[in-house]
């Protein structure tokens, strides 16, 4: 049988437990806006049946491990998409031709001014036209490469300071982990660290594809999801660091000699691990994404499309003369030896067997002689083209050529004389950067050819040596537009293709963000509906409690009142 003294034992616990449980319940309404808070219910359970009353026994935490995972697999992927929209979007609004400010309308320029020169080829000012006109297609060109490669640089400096956040974040977790361990060693509610810890957690998953293991302790495991690289291991964090990479493929073009950073891994030997193909998630992988593999994509198009454009315009212009010749004329490239075939000589663009055709003026700029030399580009150097020109039989000494110390073949006329070079069948002219027009390595050295700066005359519409002011190279020129220069394709069509394949990557990746925003919205949604405080349910609990601490106490007081009867009787 129950006696007196175990009613009021149980009715004490009783008191003791609603109170703790009040507290819980307190606690979560305090708590209810505070970002990562979750959910704590009392635990109450009945004493032996021996015993009346409930005994508190702590408080548990409302959290659904398997959501957490989920949501953090899915703000993963979300983060990623967001950074890849961010970057895309601005290539996307550098490639556009609105407002008459884009690549294609300056190209297009270019092209109208070699047509305005074929209508007119004796108006000067209509050459100093198509220099003016190649110039803006070239700082177009330029603008854009740079603004890529700006890009870059700017993803490598967010790379970077995102690394730094990871290992604080990192370093935070392992703290986390000790302090959670020692106090549930000592039977201390954990839970407000636990919720700080899942909070960082759930930041590391914006910035990096993770995935994490919880040990008997309480302790968390932190460890990339691909690669399976411990980052938290108990109480200790191990370190990222970014670093240049010299080896990185995707390294600019541009001079600057900025290389990209690669991710570094340091484990707990001190040894050092390249980590950066393993990072496919979060803000540092979508960024990763874009900088290695789209934005090398498009800079490599525009890249090769400046390229074709110096090419297919200086294989025409150098078939043409213009109405001023040259006293003196140097090869832009430099081969990596005089006597090296130029194929193999390091040169910027290749040639096919051919022959080259030189025009001799006299003071007057009347024609006194022509001669042609044929060249194979897989067997001579530009020691033979020198040689070929000075031993010529029609050149009779009018010109020179020579072989500078810097590895360019220099032709300059003698006094009196002036020249051109014409009817160039095989591209020799385009390998050496020799009479073309456009010049450049690639898009970030894409410029006007000097001598044709200085005199826009120089400019050639005519195939004919004897009649400058002909336009059939003017018009040959300016029918770019409509031609398939890589068999094809447009020069257009190429750039519009450019434009069409980055704003379908960018229509994916909206879809995609779309899809997994929404994804993340609901496993929030799910989340709060299970570990969020809901105000409502909260205060029905308070009323539980406060009711259970009532009716505990009210059986202490009914107790004391039946003592103080029995008392009475037996004193009676």
């Amino acid at each position: 049988m129950t006696g007196i003294k175990d009613i009021l034992f149980g009715a004490k616990n009783g008191m003791f437990a609603s109170r703790s449980a009040l507290q819980i319940v307190s606690t979560n309404i305090e708590n209810a806006q505070t970002e990562g808070y979750t959910r704590q219910t009392p635990l109450l359970s009945p004493l032996s049946p021996s015993q009346v009353g409930v005994l508190f026994e702590g408080a548990k935490r409302e959290r659904f491990f398997f959501l957490e995972k989920r949501m953090h697999a899915e703000l993963q992927t979300l983060k990623s998409f967001e950074a890849q929209k961010e970057k895309i979007s601005q290539v996307e609004s550098l490639l556009s031709d609105s407002e008459g400010a884009g690549l294609l309308n300056a190209i297009d320029a270019f092209l109208n001014a070699y047509e305005e020169l074929a209508t007119n080829p004796e108006n000067s000012s209509l050459r100093q036209n198509v220099v003016l006109k190649a110039q803006s297609m070239i700082a177009r060109f330029k603008e854009l490469a740079n603004s890529i490669v700006k890009i870059r640089e700017d993803i490598d400096k967010q790379i970077s300071e995102n690394i730094t956040e990871v290992n604080n974040i990192l370093n935070e977790i392992a703290g986390l982990n000790k302090k959670i361990a020692e106090l549930s060693a000592a039977k201390e509610n954990v839970n407000t660290l636990k919720d700080k810890r899942d909070l960082l957690i759930r930041k590391l998953s914006e910035f990096i594809n993770i995935d994490t293991f919880e040990q008997d302790n309480g302790m968390i495991n932190v460890y990339i999801r691909e690669g399976g690289h411990v980052l938290v291991d108990k109480d200790r964090a191990f370190s990222l660091k970014v670093e240049a990479d010299p080896q990185n493929p995707s390294n600019p073009i541009d001079g600057t000699g900025k290389l990209l950073q690669k991710i570094k891994y340091i484990d707990g030997r001190g040894h050092i691990w390249d980590i950066t193909p393993f990072i496919i998630g979060g803000t540092i992988g979508g960024n990763l994404k874009i900088r290695d593999e789209t934005l090398v994509s498009v800079l490599t198009k525009i890249n090769l499309l400046a390229q074709q454009i110096i090419k297919v315009v200086g294989e025409r212009h150098a078939k043409g003369v213009g109405v001023a010749h040259f006293q003196s004329l140097t090869s832009e490239y430099s081969a990596s030896d005089p006597f090296t075939p130029i194929n193999s000589a390091g040169l910027p663009y290749t040639a096919s067997p051919g022959s080259l055709s030189i025009a001799i003026y006299d003071e007057n700029g009347n024609l006194i002689s022509t001669f042609t030399i044929f060249y194979d580009p897989n067997v001579d150097g530009i020691a033979n083209i020198a040689n070929f020109i000075n031993s010529d039989p029609g050149n009779l000494g009018y010109i020179n050529a020579q072989i500078t110390t810097d590895k360019k073949l220099k032709i300059e006329a003698n006094s009196g004389f002036t020249f051109d070079i014409y009817n160039d069948t095989g591209g020799l002219s385009v390998s050496l950067g020799l009479d073309t027009l456009l010049v450049g390595k690639n898009v970030f050295d894409f410029d006007v050819a000097q001598e044709f700066k200085e005199n826009p005359l120089r400019v050639a519409s005519s195939s004919d040596p004897s009649a400058p002011f002909h336009n059939d190279i003017a018009n040959l020129i300016a029918a770019l537009r409509e031609e398939k220069i890589n068999g094809a394709e447009t020069i257009f069509d190429i750039y519009t293709r450019i434009q069409s394949e980055i704003g379908v990557n960018l229509s994916f990746i909206n879809i995609e963000f779309s899809a997994k925003e929404l994804a993340v919205r609901t496993l929030e949604e799910q989340i709060q509906q299970r570990s969020g405080v809901s105000l409502d349910e909260e205060f029905v609990r308070v009323i539980e409690f406060q009711r259970a601490f009532e009716a505990s106490a009210r059986i202490v007081r009914i107790t004391d009142e039946l003592l103080l009867t029995i008392l009475g009787l037996v004193g009676g």
